[in-house]
């Protein structure tokens, strides 16, 4: 009897052992899960490669109206959709929402000014002030896009004008857009700083206004950033002669 005693306290103790193991390592996993769950995902975006700027045009409208009929939960998901499929390009921008003489108006054109809509603290309808007021994009890739549409950008009379708004986002999140602003180069700086100027009479009180309340916090924040500025606005201005474009 004693013999079987001590053949079973060896076993029971093996088993002991093992379960506490197997425990742990449940434990572990779940606090790994957890971890997992808590952690962002790369945000990667999607290459939609549209076979028309109408099938471009559709998907926009499509994210964007599920976008602001869903909840906290989804929002982020229909976001990060509409971002994607949004355009990396002025002349992109031009084909979804400008107008052409020869061709007639895009599938997404607007006479009304995307700036001003953004300072009125509309609700959007449209997808070019769905796209400034995106708040689950990671701000670098954020204004990186935002960045590549305005270069090279100039005002038309339709909503292809203010540089859809960029100033707003200097004034608002300067960091962060400097960050962005900065990785390009000079050029394509003082292209994107242009556009937020031009129009038929681009020396007046407004834009004045927006060199001015910019111009000390681009200094402050980027040096560069503020002496090509400076370049920009004196550019433009000196070419007005009053009677437009």
């Amino acid at each position: 009897m004693k013999r079987t005693i001590i053949f079973i306290l060896p076993i029971l103790f093996l088993i002991s052992c093992q379960q506490k193991t197997e425990q742990k390592t449940s434990e572990t996993q779940v606090e790994n899960s957890i971890e997992e769950v808590k952690e962002p995902k790369e945000f990667i975006c999607t290459d939609y490669n549209f076979k028309s700027v109408q099938e471009q045009a559709d998907s926009l409208s499509f994210y964007m109206n599920k976008a602001i009929k869903s909840d906290s939960s989804t929002l982020p998901i229909w976001e990060h959709k509409f971002f994607c499929a949004f355009p990396n390009s002025f002349s992109a921008m031009e084909s979804l929402f400008g107008y052409v003489d020869d061709l007639g108006s895009a599938p997404l054109y607007s006479t009304e000014n995307p700036s001003q809509k953004y300072l009125d603290n509309k609700i959007f309808s449209d997808a070019i002030g769905f796209f400034s007021e995106l708040k689950s994009i990671p701000p670098e890739l954020y204004y990186k896009k935002y960045t590549r549409i305005n270069i090279y950008g100039y005002w038309q009379a339709d909503n292809i004008q203010g540089a859809f708004g960029f100033h707003f986002k200097l004034l608002n999140d300067t960091e962060n857009v400097c960050k962005a602003l900065s990785k390009f180069d000079d050029n394509e700086i003082k292209s994107v700083f242009r556009f937020i100027f031009d129009g038929p009479h681009p020396k007046n009180e407004y834009n004045e206004e927006i060199y001015n309340e910019l111009k000390p916090l681009l200094y402050k924040k980027n040096e560069r950033l503020g002496k090509l500025w400076t370049i920009s606005y004196d550019n433009l201005m000196s070419e007005d002669d009053g009677h437009g474009h």
